[in-house]
């Protein structure tokens, strides 16, 4: 139920969100140049906008650009998040990015090609070196220039608790790795995967031709890689679990709610069949429906069991994918009826407006996905660092997980590619890994608002 303060917030946001979603229709409408692939919606020349000032735990102060860099102010507080919003002029060449340094600390963050507007630039980094108020951090182009004028340094104190309990909540197999694999080495984690990730591409069709059996044995090799990957980031089988539901059904779930949904392709003679792939006997012995208050359950009693500080999840708004937003739905209708206060980090690993987050070679920071519209609901954002060895476990434990590499049979036969615009070994082992933060009132207010949008399908944010 939603309260009278939860019912406040959502009316004080929505008439600001409503103008914003018809002026971005109205564009959309009126302007060819707005017509973009269907992986990259959001215009290169668009502004970002994470209306920072709306933030609870951002503190900010202006900075002053000039054509190389900008001088320290001095910070209120502690912060273990800062983030620069500031104008990017243009963008040339290939991977344009700007190189920020001071004294032995030196690191990139890519832009968009032919990009310009508002931007964010992560300096987290530099809170691990000895900078203090009055020192120079130089910035260089290497193909984005900026905007020589003021700039909001943005501080955030998230209150991350590192040394309590963290759940990272997996819509498929590898999306734990990909968006927290350096978060879950670093807490004490259970990483839980809902779905055994049966669909999507055949890519085991050469060794099992019958595309039931082909799904099944695809259901089977990726919830075995959710369930034993995570060991490469410390974790051990009492802390990895997979639901069993089946990939590519939880919105429908959610739509065909209390009724229950087959797998789409997978032919199998138990419905629990990816189930009990799992270690935990608890898991393997629990009835299995594949149905919404199921679901629902099924994470209700994780967060009984793990009772944890921090939960790791998708962001329905900034996530495109179907699968992802409904993990999160579904965890936080859990969350509500747990009713514990808690931090929620929540991760992006098919970017709304643009798929090929993050942008850039692997060794440039993650940055902010392009975002332009005020309903996310969120706290803070926090950027969460990872060692150069962090980065190449990440790494193999990418190259570990079967679907995010092509099949190579041995065979002598050709080998499909993957684009490498969309290849998750560029974007996952990067030097930090990005959340937005909110709580439990705040993903009660996500939950209602975004399954109140979904009823109006012509509302399309970011298109």
């Amino acid at each position: 139920m939603i309260t009278k303060s939860e019912d406040s917030l959502i009316n004080k946001v929505t008439n600001h969100r409503c103008f914003l979603l018809a002026l971005t229709l109205l564009l959309s409408a009126c302007s060819t140049s707005l017509v973009r692939d269907e992986l990259e919606p959001f215009d290169r020349q668009g502004n970002y906008n994470y209306f920072l000032s709306l933030l609870q735990d951002a503190t900010l102060q202006s900075v002053t650009l000039d054509a190389t860099g900008f001088s320290w102010p001095e910070l209120q507080g502690i912060a273990d998040t800062v983030m620069l919003e500031f104008q990017v002029s243009e963008t040339q060449g290939r991977n344009p990015a700007i190189r920020v340094s001071f004294e032995s600390e030196s690191f990139v963050q890519y832009f968009e090609e032919g990009g310009a507007g508002i931007r964010y630039l992560d300096l987290t980094p530099l809170l691990a070196s000895d900078i203090a108020t009055g020192d120079y951090v130089s910035l260089s182009s290497e193909g984005a220039e900026w905007v020589t004028e003021q700039g909001t340094l943005a501080t955030f104190n998230n209150d991350v608790n590192l040394d309590g309990k963290t759940l990272v909540i997996a819509p498929h197999p590898d999306d734990a790795e990909i968006a927290a694999f350096g978060l879950y080495q670093d807490t004490v984690a259970d990483v839980v995967t809902i779905t055994a990730g049966d669909a999507g591409g055949s890519n085991f069709e050469r060794v099992w031709p019958d595309s039931g059996e082909q799904y099944r044995a695809k259901g089977w090799i990726r919830t075995i890689d959710s369930i034993t990957v995570p060991f490469f980031g410390g974790l051990g089988p009492e802390q990895v679990r997979n639901l069993g539901y089946y990939d590519a059904t939880l919105r429908r779930l959610w739509q065909q709610r209390p009724s229950t949904v087959p797998t789409p392709f997978a032919e199998l003679n138990d419905p629990g069949y990816f189930r009990k792939l799992n270690f935990d006997e608890e898991l393997r012995a629990r009835r299995f429906v594949s149905n919404w208050p199921s679901l629902v359950n099924d994470l209700l009693l994780e967060l009984e069991r793990v009772e944890p500080d921090t939960v790791v999840a998708p962001h329905p708004y900034l996530d495109r994918h179907g699968d992802h937003q409904f993990a999160a739905i579904a965890l936080f209708e859990a969350l509500n009826r747990w009713d514990r206060e808690i931090t929620v980090l929540l991760y992006t690993n098919h970017a709304a407006g643009n798929e090929a987050f993050p942008l850039g070679p692997r060794d440039g920071m993650t940055g902010l996905p392009a975002w332009n519209v005020d309903n996310l609901y969120i706290t803070g954002v926090y950027s969460h660092p990872l060692s150069e060895e962090t980065q190449r476990r990440k790494l193999i434990a990418a190259e570990a997980m079967h679907d995010l590499r092509p099949f190579d049979p041995r065979d002598g036969s050709a080998i499909e590619s993957i684009n490498p615009v969309y290849d998750y070994f560029r974007r996952g082992p990067r030097p930090n890994e990005i959340f937005l933060v909110t709580n439990l009132l705040g993903t009660r207010v996500i939950r209602t608002e975004f399954l109140r949008e979904m009823r109006v399908p012509a509302l399309q944010i970011g298109m």
